[in-house]
C-alpha cells in the first residue's frame, strides 16, 4: 500500500478547479474544493476532519481548535458570511466569559491545497476590564502520518510518539530511554525572518502554518514562539506567553473599545515523497503567500486593503547604520517586546543605513530601533503612516554615553553572539554546561571564553587592568539578554557591591533557549573612586541560582568620566 500511495505522489495533481460547496446538518458543517474537504463542529468551532485523498490528516480525536486565558469556544454560532463559487468563509461567534468576543474565521478558496483561518477579538468599554492573555489555534493530528518537527533548516528532527514520553523532568520535557532529552521547548524558536513552520512524516504528508505576515504576533522581532511538537501537535500562536519575562509591564488588561484582526494565516497541505521534498515546498508556498499579502480577497473593516511603506535612513552618529540594525513600528507607551494589543513591523537596515517598511496599517507609531552594537534603543515618536508612500527621510541616532568608554564585551545585539555555546542547536541539558566559576581578563580573554549564560551559583569575574584616574561617576552596563528563575545576582567592584539585581523570569534558560530570552538593560552607576590605579576586579556572583535559573548575557560594558 505505501508503495503504491508513493507512486501516486509522483504525479502532477491534475485537479481541475472546482468550486467551493457546503453541506450542513444540525451539528456539522462541511467545505469542499474538490482537493479539500473540511469538517466542522457548530457549537465548538472544532475542525474535526481535514481530509486529502481520502485521508483524514487528523485521524480518530483529532481537531483544530483556539484556545485562549479561561475559555474555549463552546458555544459558539455558526454562520457562512461569503459563499461564491471560488471562496467560502465561516463565522464561528462566541461571547466568553472573560469579557472578549472571539470570532474565529475559516476560508477555503477554489484549487487551494489548504485553508485560511482568522480571529477577530474585540473588547467593550462596557465590560469589566479584560486580560489579553496567550491566546493560540492549534490543530491535533494523527500520529501515525506525523512523526518529523520542521521549523527552519536548521531546526528539525524526528518527533517521538507520546507512548515514548514516559519519564518527565519538567513541563514538556522528557528523559529518553538512550538518554537523551525531548522537549517540545527545542522546537520553539524566534519569529524573525520566519514565516512557515510544520511537521511531516514518511507516508508523504506535510502539515504547515503559513504565516504571511508578522503584524498581529505579539512581542517582535525578537520573541520566541511554540511551533510543533509530539501529540502530534501544530500551532500557531496569536499571543504567546512563552518567554516573556513576568517583570514586564504590557499592554495586555485592556478596558477600552478594542478590536484586533489575527492572520489570516494559511494551513498548508504539502505532499511529495520525502521530508525535505514536503519542506521545500512549504517554503516555496510560503513565499508565494507573502507575495500576496495584503490578500485582496479578503474583506473586513478591520483588515485595510489600502496600506502604506515607509522608507528611511538610520544614521548613527550621523554615520550609516551597521548593516541588519533592526527598525520596528509599534504602538507608543510600552516596550515593544511586551506589546500584544497592535499591529508591530520590523525590517533590517541596508550597509548604507536605509530601510523600507511595507504594507503598514494606517495609524501613528513610534518608530524604534536596536543594533549597531548599542546596548540602548533609539525611539521617535508620532511616525503617522498613510496609504502610499512616504519617506521619512534620514534618522540621527545619537545614543547617549556615561563618559569614556573603557570596555566592552560581547557584541551588543540583545543575544548572545559570540558567546561559548551561543551557536549550540537548542538543548535542555545545555544550562549544565558553563562552569559555576569563571575568570576573564581584558586584553587577554576572547568573547568566546564567556558562556552564553550563568546558571550555577558561584562567581564570573573580569580581571582588567587601570591606568587612568576618574573623578566622577562610573557605569558598568548589563545588557541582559534573558533571566530565568530570577536569580540573585551581586554585582561587586573591587569587593564593594555596587548592585543586587533580581531580573525575573522569562524561562529561557531552562526552555532550551541559546541567544536570549527578554531583553534587559541594567546601567548600574557607581563612584569612579572604586577604580583603582592597576589591577581591578568586577565580580558578578551568583548567591541564589535555583535549578533552572540562569543568566543570559547580550554585552557587559564599562564607562568612566
Amino acid at each position: 500500500m505505501r508503495t503504491v500511495f508513493l507512486s501516486f505522489l509522483c504525479f502532477p495533481l491534475l485537479v481541475l478547479a472546482q468550486k467551493v460547496t457546503v453541506q450542513q446538518t444540525a451539528n456539522t458543517i462541511q467545505l469542499q474544493n474538490g482537493i479539500l474537504s473540511v469538517s466542522f463542529n457548530k457549537s465548538n468551532a472544532d475542525l474535526n476532519a481535514l481530509t486529502v485523498r481520502g485521508v483524514n490528516l487528523l485521524g480518530k480525536g483529532g481537531r483544530a481548535y483556539l484556545l485562549a486565558p479561561d475559555f474555549n469556544m463552546n458555544l459558539s454560532v455558526c454562520s457562512v458570511v461569503k459563499q461564491t463559487d471560488s471562496l467560502v468563509e465561516l463565522s464561528f461567534l462566541h461571547l466568553a466569559s472573560n469579557h472578549f468576543t472571539y470570532d474565529l474565521h475559516y476560508i477555503l478558496k477554489s484549487g487551494d491545497t489548504g485553508i485560511y483561518c482568522y480571529l477577530l477579538e474585540s473588547h467593550h468599554t462596557k465590560d469589566s476590564v479584560g486580560n489579553y492573555g496567550q491566546t493560540r489555534w492549534g490543530i491535533k493530528a494523527d500520529e501515525s502520518l506525523f512523526d518529523y518537527h520542521l521549523v527552519r533548516d536548521s531546526i528539525q528532527g524526528p518527533m517521538p510518539k507520546m507512548s515514548e514520553l514516559t519519564h518527565d523532568v519538567q513541563d514538556w520535557t522528557f528523559l529518553m530511554p538512550d538518554s537523551s532529552y525531548y522537549t517540545k521547548y527545542d522546537y520553539a524558536d524566534y519569529i524573525e525572518d520566519r514565516f512557515v513552520h510544520g511537521m511531516a512524516g514518511s507516508k508523504g504528508f506535510g502539515l504547515f502554518v503559513i504565516n504571511p505576515s508578522h503584524e498581529y504576533l505579539n512581542g517582535g522581532p525578537t520573541k520566541q514562539y511554540q511551533n510543533v511538537h509530539s501529540t502530534p501537535f501544530l500551532i500557531n500562536m496569536f499571543n504567546c506567553g512563552h518567554f516573556l519575562s513576568d517583570v514586564r509591564k504590557g499592554d495586555n488588561l485592556i478596558a477600552d473599545d478594542w478590536k484586533k484582526l489575527n492572520g489570516p494565516f494559511f494551513l498548508y497541505i504539502a505532499e511529495g515523497k520525502t521530508i525535505p521534498e514536503i519542506w521545500s515546498k512549504a517554503k516555496s508556498m510560503a513565499k508565494s503567500e507573502q507575495a500576496k499579502w495584503p490578500y485582496a480577497w479578503m474583506s473586513h473593516p478591520e483588515y485595510p486593503l489600502e496600506r502604506g511603506n515607509a522608507i528611511g535612513q538610520l544614521l548613527l552618529n550621523g554615520k550609516p547604520a551597521q548593516e541588519g540594525t533592526r527598525v520596528i513600528l509599534a504602538a507608543p507607551g510600552y516596550d515593544w517586546q511586551a506589546q500584544s494589543r497592535g499591529y508591530t513591523y520590523d525590517v533590517k537596515t541596508k550597509s548604507d543605513g536605509s530601510f523600507e517598511l511595507k504594507a503598514i496599517r494606517p495609524g501613528t507609531y513610534t518608530l524604534y530601533a536596536f543594533g549597531s552594537n548599542q546596548t540602548k534603543e533609539f525611539q521617535q515618536a508620532n511616525i503617522s503612516i498613510k496609504k502610499g508612500g512616504q519617506d521619512l527621510g534620514k534618522i540621527n541616532w545619537k545614543p547617549a554615553t556615561h563618559g569614556n568608554f573603557i570596555w566592552q564585551i560581547g557584541q551588543a545585539d540583545r543575544k548572545t553572539t559570540g558567546f561559548k555555546l551561543a551557536d549550540h542547536k537548542r538543548a535542555y541539558d545545555l544550562m549544565f554546561q558553563p562552569p559555576a566559576n569563571l575568570d576573564y581578563t581584558i586584553g587577554k580573554s576572547e568573547f568566546k571564553d564567556w558562556y552564553y549564560a550563568q546558571t550555577k551559583e558561584g562567581s564570573w569575574k573580569i580581571q582588567f587592568s587601570n591606568t587612568k584616574q576618574y573623578l566622577d561617576s562610573a557605569c558598568l552596563t548589563i545588557a541582559v539578554a534573558g533571566c530565568a528563575r530570577n536569580p540573585q545576582l551581586d554585582v561587586m567592584v573591587n569587593g564593594k557591591i555596587i548592585k543586587t539585581l533580581r531580573m525575573g523570569n522569562d524561562a529561557s534558560v531552562y526552555r532550551s533557549a541559546v541567544a536570549g530570552g527578554y531583553y534587559q538593560l541594567k546601567e548600574l552607576i557607581f563612584p569612579s573612586s572604586y577604580l583603582v590605579s592597576g589591577n581591578n576586579t568586577i565580580e558578578l556572583r551568583m548567591v541564589q541560582c535555583k535549578p533552572g535559573a540562569g543568566i543570559m548575557y547580550d554585552a557587559i560594558k564599562l564607562e568612566a568620566k
